[in-house]
Parts: C-alpha cells; structure tokens; sequence
C-alpha cells in the first residue's frame, strides 16, 4: 500500500477538518477506525472484499462508526467507493503526521530503567523541546537495561543520559577507544 496514494485521499480530510476546526475529532475517528481494524480480521475481511456490495460496506460503517463527525464518514465513503479501504490502516498515521507538522510538533521517545512520575517526564520534554527549538511531543517507555537514567530519541537524534550509557562509554576509554 502506497503512502502516497493514502496521502492523496488524507490530505483533503485534514484540510477540511482543519477548516472546520475538527482536528482532534477527525484524528480520534480515523484511531478508532485503525484501531477497530486491527482488533477485527473479520471486519477487514469485509471492507476489502470485492463481491460484498459497496452499499453493504458503506451502510456497515456507518452503522459502526455512527459517532464518527461527517467528514470522516465520507472519508470511508469515498475509500470504499474507489475501493481504496486499505488506506484505512495507514489513514490514522497520515492524518496524526499532519496534525503534528501543523501544530509545530515534533515526537520522540524516552526511555527509563523505571517508571517517570509525571512531573519528570514534564520537565524531560520542556527541556528536550528548548534543545530542538520545537515542540516536542515525547512518548515513555521502560528500558530495565538502561540501570537508570534516560535516553531520549527524536528523529535520528539520541540523547543518552542512562548508567548504561556513561558505563559503555567508560568502558569505551579505558580500552582506549
């Protein structure tokens, strides 16, 4: 499946959207639409079936996604129309991107040997953000390996602030590397 051809049907959902200053509805619509995609084999063999009635396969959606705002619903309108229904798994992905680039965000991760308190992670991406020059939208996660300390990840950018880390990079020194 061809992000460029998800992208050509993505595209103008997020600008209207924009428009119509859905932004976050949109973007929950099209997660709950992956999401529901991926927990059910079934229904994805249903929405990519070429001998069920497009009919059918519209009337399905929007009996499911019922809560879902009118540009999303066209959206798998449209898919389903030019039997495009494989960019539903792709579309939540496309549309957060663009959310991102036009809130000025950028993302990244952080990695702990255990579990940071909110007020730590908060400090952790006010910081990274003022070292990039951007907002900067961090996700956690737990590295027991790490010993403890961070690493934080933006794009090809790590930052290792971990014991591992400094441990590998004396190791490093001593061996005279």
């Amino acid at each position: 499946m061809s992000a460029s051809l998800a992208r050509r049907y993505v595209l103008p959902l997020f600008e209207v959207a924009r428009d119509k200053n859905l932004l976050d509805k949109v973007s929950g619509d099209l997660r709950h639409l992956n999401e529901t995609l991926q927990s059910s084999e079934e229904l994805r063999t249903f929405v990519d079936s070429p001998t069920i009635a497009r009919s059918v396969k519209r009337e399905v959606l929007g009996t499911l996604f019922k809560d879902a705002s009118e540009f999303t619903l066209n959206f798998m309108r449209v898919a389903v129309d030019k039997k495009r229904s494989v960019i539903f798994l792709i579309s939540s992905k496309l549309f957060d991107e663009m959310l991102s680039r036009h809130r000025g965000e950028t993302h990244g991760s952080v990695q702990s040997a255990e579990a940071l308190d909110d007020a730590s992670f908060a400090t952790i991406e006010k910081a990274v953000s003022s070292r990039f020059g951007t907002k900067v939208v961090l996700t956690r996660s737990i590295d027991k390996s790490l010993v403890g300390g961070v690493r934080v990840q933006v794009g090809n950018q790590v930052i290792d602030a971990s014991i591992k880390g400094r441990l590998e990079k004396l190791k490093g020194v001593l061996a005279g590397e």
